[in-house]
């Protein structure tokens, strides 16, 4: 089983260099289709290339004024990706999934097969969607994108730790974590949920100019771990590199 997980920025082309920052800005509230379709055929070829059966995306649009209305994922979707879901990724309920400017940004992902999930929320943060997908063998993937204000993401980290804790089953957290602080801020996830982290030290997943960071993580509980290869793949339409791991 192979899996892909990406923060596609929002496919605005944007790699995380000072020139692209400056001069792409303005992607960031008005982005025309042909930036957006170039970096989905980059990542397309990433797929193609690798194959994953499963793809799961944090920052993806689904289409607004701002964005010019492409859905990311339809564009993406094609007879070997036939099942999919995109969500808001701030819940329902929450007021910003009513806002012009936010109601597009969404998770999602994309599946070869048809894989049984459910969609979970934080309790706290403005980020709360939290997939839970089940892959043969009952192994279970959670993915999610974590609060860039340190002390929700630690009542985060405590909520999903609990949630794999209390479910007991083989499972993997894929996540932009946001830890700016280093791996020190996941050590009482690692140890509360009985997880290991899979990335390696000095691999980074994040760049901005100059600054390098590992905030995309795969996480997993004893039971599995010993299964998984993770790679770090390169990125140029976004800021971060995608992980890709195989379950063996």
């Amino acid at each position: 089983m192979k899996i892909l997980f990406s923060n596609l920025g929002y496919a605005r082309g944007i790699d995380g260099s000072l020139w692209h920052h400056v001069s792409r800005a303005g992607r960031h509230l008005y982005c025309t289709v042909p930036p957006q379709q170039l970096a989905l055929s980059q990542l397309k070829e990433v797929m193609n290339a690798e194959q994953p059966d499963l793809c799961c995306f944090v920052e993806i649009d689904k289409g607004a004024f701002h964005s010019s209305y492409l859905n990311q994922m339809e564009a993406l979707r094609d007879e070997s990706y036939r099942f999919s879901d995109i969500t808001n990724k701030y819940g329902e309920d929450h007021f910003l999934s009513r806002l012009p400017f936010h109601k597009s940004k969404c998770n999602g992902f994309l599946a070869k097969h048809d894989l049984p999930f459910e969609k979970l929320y934080f309790k706290s943060g403005r980020k709360r969607l939290i997939y839970r997908m089940m892959l043969p063998e009952g192994i279970m993937v959670y993915f999610a994108h974590f609060s860039l204000q340190s002390h929700v993401r630690i009542e985060q980290f405590n909520e999903i730790g609990h949630i794999i804790r209390n479910d007991g089953r083989p499972s993997i957290l894929l996540a932009d974590f946001n830890i700016f602080q280093g791996f020190s801020e996941i050590a009482e996830l690692l140890n509360n949920a009985n997880l290991k982290l899979m990335n390696r030290d000095g691999e980074h997943t994040f760049r901005f100019h100059r600054r390098q960071h590992i905030l995309d993580l795969c996480l997993a509980t004893d039971t599995i771990a010993p299964r998984i290869d993770l790679r770090i793949i390169p990125q140029p339409y976004s800021d971060h590199a995608a992980l890709f791991l195989e379950i063996r």
